[in-house]
């Protein structure tokens, strides 16, 4: 976690984020425990979520792992119940399990259209509906926060993501609603929208090639740099934390000016 935000503290609070065994998700993870924060994390497979629980409680934080898939409106449901009966309460869900399926849309799968949509769309639906009469409850003692991790594709057309896009878009026009209908509970909902970012997402691929392909967004980028965990998880701290009280709707790109175009 980076200097300028150590002093984002979060003592005393609940955080619940999906997706959280590993790349973007483990990286917010981390960060919120560093800030005090309880952290639940979820995802479809148990090695990575206990993973990064002991790292959590090797820092000296407390961690819990759920697994089950956002997808499920079942398993939402029992995420959420799991995390306040652990925890006694929910103060922050970050909505960042998602799957980013492209390729030409004439070849595209019925299934990749579906886990697409129910992944990347309808989890977040499902999560927030089911976390919200938990996070109504902070009201009166310092609000909630729902933090969604859109995409930078959402600024601008890219060749044969159409539906990932579309979800991801979908997911942005959720954030404002949200933050509209939910003002009056003290509810901020924000949107990140992280650029290319290195993670273990591309771990299937050779090293040569994942090292080529981030040269090349990197060249295309203007802060000239792909982006790493600890960039989107700084910035999700920073709209779950004291110091933010007053941004609700935002949709924010965070990728090194990627979505700006040449």
């Amino acid at each position: 976690m980076s200097q300028d935000f150590q002093n984002q503290s979060l003592d005393n609070r609940t955080v619940l984020i999906t997706g959280g065994g590993s790349g973007i998700g483990r990286g917010i993870a981390l960060a919120f425990a560093g800030a005090g924060a309880r952290v639940a994390i979820t995802g479809r497979r148990r090695e990575p979520l206990d993973a990064c629980v002991g790292e959590v409680e090797a820092a000296g934080g407390q961690g819990l792992a759920v697994t089950g898939d956002v997808s499920n409106p079942d398993d939402a449901r029992r995420m959420v119940a799991e995390t306040v009966e652990a925890f006694g309460g929910l103060h922050v869900l970050v909505n960042n399990a998602g799957v980013a399926l492209g390729g030409p849309l004439e070849r595209t799968r019925d299934e990749d259209i579906d886990a697409v949509v129910d992944i990347d769309l309808k989890g977040p639906i499902h999560v927030t509906r089911a976390a919200l009469s938990a996070l109504k409850k902070h009201r009166d003692s310092g609000g909630a926060a729902v933090i969604n991790i859109s995409s930078s594709v959402t600024f601008m057309a890219t060749r044969n993501f159409s539906v990932y896009s579309a979800a991801k878009a979908g997911l942005d026009m959720l954030t404002r609603c949200w933050a509209l209908d939910w003002g009056e509970h003290r509810i901020r909902v924000n949107a990140i929208c992280p650029g290319v970012v290195d993670t273990p997402i591309f771990s299937a691929m050779p090293e040569d090639k994942v090292r080529e392909l981030m040269d090349n967004f990197a060249a295309q980028t203007p802060l000239g740099r792909v982006g790493n965990p600890t960039d989107i998880a700084d910035l999700a701290l920073f709209l779950a934390g004291p110091q933010t009280p007053w941004i609700t709707g935002a949709v924010i790109p965070a990728d090194g000016g990627l979505s700006l175009g040449r």
